[in-house]
């Protein structure tokens, strides 16, 4: 008992202090974890080897891989050249430039974890607004949030997934199945929501396009002959993604494959690629995995899930819609990947008790990734995004996310909501 409440305080102040941002979420995680294999092992609820085995290598050597060929890809000048070619395509008119732009990173963002996308994107776009001589804004806004509406619809364009692929075994072709005709609808409506709202900055006319028309997309390219390269292993990488099923690989051998690959094809220097790697990242996953496992090694969360059980006895369909709304709320206010991996041992425990099968996977898939879009702090590609914006003409500040942003979100959310009504989840 002692120790079930010790471990509950432990999750609930590191979520407390996650949220509010009060301390680095890095230090804020290892010291959890340091105080929940220190309390578990005096109390005897969780052990070292414990802490290690709630590690999820799977997830982490996923992350890692994908992290170091999307760095290998920038420095060949790939992503500036598709950002200034679309800025060239859409003929200075904002409406088309924020549509590009925003089904560019909603598509890198599924190839890509939407982190690296964004902090790609976002600078560039601000430097081809500042030419353009048009507010950037909408644009960024569409970005920001398509990034990650986008990254729902693969496995491994978001963390969450990564994190629900690996729990749930689910291959790359199944979140193709499952989540990305949901996610292309959803991105498409997204961005007529934001035509709506930001209607008045849209129709400004650009007072410098020949400025853009003059640049040379083709001298972004730093190395062509490495972006070719690049992108060979990036194909082999999403080959074996499709294929990883038949050939029983897990993703994350897959992603280090590519990886490898990619290092033997460029032969970059390792210590300027590792440099990008968002080790940061890395770590703030592996100790929540550790302070996730106490909290599930005192048998609390089985415990919570077996409670709401007769609820979906009662109805299933409306069961789910909860469960999405609850997903959404709490991952815009905790951030998506610290509440998915609080989840995913009450999404286990909920079907081994025979709780409606892998369609809970995917309703936890699109509450948090849909719901992260709710407020500011609901995911790194927001918060990342929010800060790189303030250095434009028109940063994003919290009404101005609160008028987009979160409208997108419950729009989102209520079509969601029908599509279980209607039993296609």
């Amino acid at each position: 008992m002692l120790g079930t409440i010790i471990a509950s305080i432990i999750v609930l102040a590191t979520l407390y202090l996650i949220a509010t941002e009060k301390v680095d979420k890095v230090i804020v995680v290892s010291t959890g974890a340091l105080l929940m294999i220190i309390s578990g092992t005096i109390l005897g609820f969780y052990s070292q080897k414990q802490a290690l085995a709630a590690i999820d290598f799977n997830t982490l050597g996923l992350l890692f891989g994908m992290m170091v060929i999307a760095s290998i890809l920038k420095k060949t000048g790939f992503f500036t050249y598709i950002a200034i070619s679309i800025a060239k395509f859409s003929k200075g008119m904002p409406w088309l430039l924020m549509a590009l732009m925003g089904i560019s990173t909603a598509f890198f963002s599924m190839l890509v974890d939407n982190v690296t996308t964004i902090v790609i994107v976002v600078p560039i776009t601000i430097l081809i607004c500042d030419i353009l001589g048009i507010m950037p804004l909408p644009i960024l806004m569409a970005e920001i949030l398509l990034s990650i509406i986008g990254g729902v619809a693969t496995l491994v364009g978001d963390p969450p997934n990564m994190l629900i692929g690996s729990a749930a075994g689910f291959s790359f072709n199944d979140f193709l199945k499952n989540l990305f005709p949901v996610t292309i609808v959803t991105i498409f409506y997204s961005l007529f929501i934001l035509k709506f709202i930001h209607r008045k900055h849209l129709s400004e006319k650009p007072r410098n396009f020949q400025a853009v028309l003059n640049i040379d997309a083709r001298r972004a390219i730093k190395d062509r002959l490495g972006m070719t390269k690049c992108l060979i292993a990036l194909l082999v990488t999403f080959t074996l993604f499709f294929l990883h099923d038949r050939m029983r690989l897990y993703p994350s051998f897959i992603a280090l494959i590519g990886a490898g690959l990619a290092f033997l094809l460029l032969r970059p220097d390792p210590e300027e690629i590792f440099r990008d790697v968002e080790w940061p990242v890395l770590a703030f996953f592996t100790c929540f995995f550790v302070i996730v496992g106490g909290l599930q090694a005192t048998g609390v969360l089985s415990y919570i899930a077996t409670k709401t059980v007769f609820l979906a006895e009662i109805d299933i369909r409306l069961y789910k819609v909860a469960l999405l709304w609850v997903t959404a709320v709490f991952s815009s206010m905790l951030g998506a990947v610290p509440f998915t991996m609080v989840m995913l041992p009450v999404m286990k425990t909920l079907l081994a008790l025979g709780v409606s099968g892998d369609s809970l996977w995917w309703i936890l898939a699109l509450g948090v990734g849909f719901g992260a879009n709710g407020l500011p702090v609901g995911h790194a590609a927001s918060i990342l995004g929010i800060s790189i914006s303030k250095k434009s003409r028109s940063p994003i500040t919290m009404k101005v996310w609160l008028s987009s942003a979160t409208v997108v979100t419950i729009v989102s959310l209520v079509v969601v909501s029908f599509l279980i009504a209607a039993g296609l989840f």
